[in-house]
């Protein structure tokens, strides 16, 4: 079946209203947690946050916008680029709230991508369905409604698949072209979109092999000059940084050497552990009845649908292996590509009930299976409160000083939930905290195990200019996983004498607190962290 192009789809543009429609209404409404913090304010200012604490650091001479915008893995140059235009675009509109709704737009364009691949292939029911899932999955859904790049990253990625498609369909220098400009801007955004070609290759070369040796040689012409064009951003923010940094400093960043290098050398007690996470994340996301339905769907469509099952499968291999691998501190949100092409599989495997038993009863049975997990996100954080569960179970740090040992943040609803409507608990933290302390206070948040502390308190002093007194060190040049904590015990020691001191948290691998105990300081809470105070006092 021939697809129509997405604006003169009716199906395609009803999902992504509701889509969109629904993501608004859940968003974040200002201030986030985590890394959230971090890529609004690198959207708001257009500059990477370890770039711009670079103070003792000569910058070449630049004049231009995104002077300091790196390409390290955790920078996103072509993200930064579109919410520093939106920001300064629409002046009258809160910032962040405008920098979230990026998330919003891209996820829901990503879920009419992700209908558009399908239909073709399957009924509109399975395809309707398996949009709806997918959309109102767990991960997928947090990351329409939060700051962050992956629903960008699926809509770049599914978008080029969709004109892969349309290339079969009806073999076009245009469609090709499109295939190479969106790889390259997904790459732009974020390099996992590179490990997508390979797999694509293979299958496209697999599929129809005379296709694409018989074409002429200004088709692929066009295919490398938009995929260029498309990877441009990332190119000229590289040749930026060089410019400062030498080579070996800025291409270790930019390929994550430093979590590849931990990747490497995964235990297999560690990779059985990130295989049962997986298989929990799998679960929250569509249900047991999901996953079984995506078993049932990639086992049937070999016969049924060679094409999409030869294309997806390889793509969640590829995409799931990865995250899998990939050992970061929020590798959750690593498993979302691999969820898109399992709601693929589940789409084949709705296809196959309908096709075997298409009555009202059976149509009306699948919705109500599709709706029920996410209609009880909201539950699940007091559901497993009420059997035992809580932040520290879940590895969820706390936020904050507090002496009965609660934390400022309810992490379960905010990881579990991905409704996010009138959420302002990061906001009002943030404020209220830097805004009590005293004059000249020094807080020390290392930025990699106290993320959400450190980020949320230099968003207010970088962007908004709130509290310049207060030094918050977050110390972004030193290596988190060869932390020098005596050196920062020792640093702690000789402020305390001179001014106020806060620690974000009583981590011993990076303040060293238990010497610190042992040399008489003690910790209390005070305006939402703990402050040093010297034995004597």
């Amino acid at each position: 079946m021939k697809n129509l192009p997405f604006w003169q789809n009716r199906p395609t543009i009803s999902i992504f209203l509701l889509c969109l429609v629904v993501y608004l209404i859940t968003l974040q409404p200002s201030l986030a947690w985590g890394d959230g913090i971090r890529l609004q304010r690198e959207a708001i200012t257009g500059e990477s946050f370890i770039l711009a604490e670079l103070t003792d650091v000569q910058f070449a001479h630049d004049p231009f916008p995104f002077a300091k915008l790196g390409v390290a893995a955790w920078d996103h140059p072509l993200w930064t680029m579109l919410g520093y235009g939106l920001v300064h675009a629409l002046p009258f509109v809160h910032n962040l709230w405008l920098v979230n709704s990026l998330s919003a737009v891209f996820g829901a364009l990503a879920i009419a991508c992700f209908f558009q691949l399908l239909r073709p292939h399957l009924s509109p029911l399975s395809c309707g369905l398996a949009s709806l899932a997918l959309a109102f999955s767990h991960t997928f859904w947090w990351h329409s409604t939060t700051p962050e790049v992956y629903t960008l990253f699926l809509a770049l990625l599914l978008g080029s698949f969709c004109c892969l498609q349309a290339d079969f369909e009806n073999p076009q220098w245009r469609t090709l072209a499109g295939f190479g400009l969106l790889s390259g801007l997904g790459m732009s955004n974020h390099l996992l979109a590179a490990i997508a070609l390979p797999p694509v290759a293979i299958w496209a070369l697999w599929q129809a092999p005379r296709q694409w040796w018989h074409r002429p040689r200004t088709d692929w012409l066009w295919l490398i000059l938009a995929g260029l064009l498309g990877f441009l951003p990332f190119v000229v923010q590289l040749l930026r940084m060089l410019r400062t940094f030498p080579l070996a400093e800025v291409l270790g960043p930019a390929l994550g050497e430093n979590f590849f290098r931990g990747s490497l050398a995964l235990s297999l007690a560690k990779l059985l552990a990130s295989l049962r996470m997986y298989a929990i994340f799998l679960i929250y996301q569509f249900a047991p009845w999901g996953v079984g339905l995506g078993v049932w769907g990639w086992w049937k469509a070999r016969q049924t649908q060679p094409q999409l099952w030869a294309l997806t499968s390889l793509l969640y291999a590829v995409y799931a292996a990865f995250g899998w691998v990939y050992q970061v501190s929020d590798q959750f949100a690593f498993f979302l590509a691999s969820h898109v092409f399992w709601a693929m599989g589940l789409a084949m495997g709705i296809e196959a009930v309908w096709q075997k038993r298409p009555t009202r009863a059976t149509m009306l049975t699948l919705l109500a299976l599709t709706l029920i997990l996410p209609l009880s996100y909201p539950a699940m954080p007091h559901l497993l409160r009420a059997t035992g569960g809580s932040d520290e179970s879940f590895g969820i740090p706390a936020i904050g000083a507090n002496p009965a040992g609660n934390s400022l943040r309810d992490g379960l609803n905010y990881y579990l939930n991905p409704i996010k409507t009138a959420d302002t608990n990061p906001y009002s933290f943030g404020t209220t905290t830097l805004q009590a302390l005293p004059a000249n206070a020094l807080v020390l948040a290392e930025w990699y195990t106290d993320t959400d502390e450190y980020f949320a308190l230099r968003y207010f002093q970088a962007v908004e200019g709130l509290r310049p007194d207060v030094q918050v060190e977050g110390y972004p040049r030193l290596d988190p996983f060869n932390f020098p904590s005596d050196r920062v015990s020792e640093q702690i020691r000789l402020a305390v004498a001179e001014r106020p001191v806060y620690l974000a948290s009583l981590n011993p691998s990076y303040y060293g607190t238990p010497s610190l105990t042992e040399a008489g300081f003690r910790f209390v809470p005070e305006n939402g962290l703990w402050r040093v105070v010297a034995g004597s006092e």
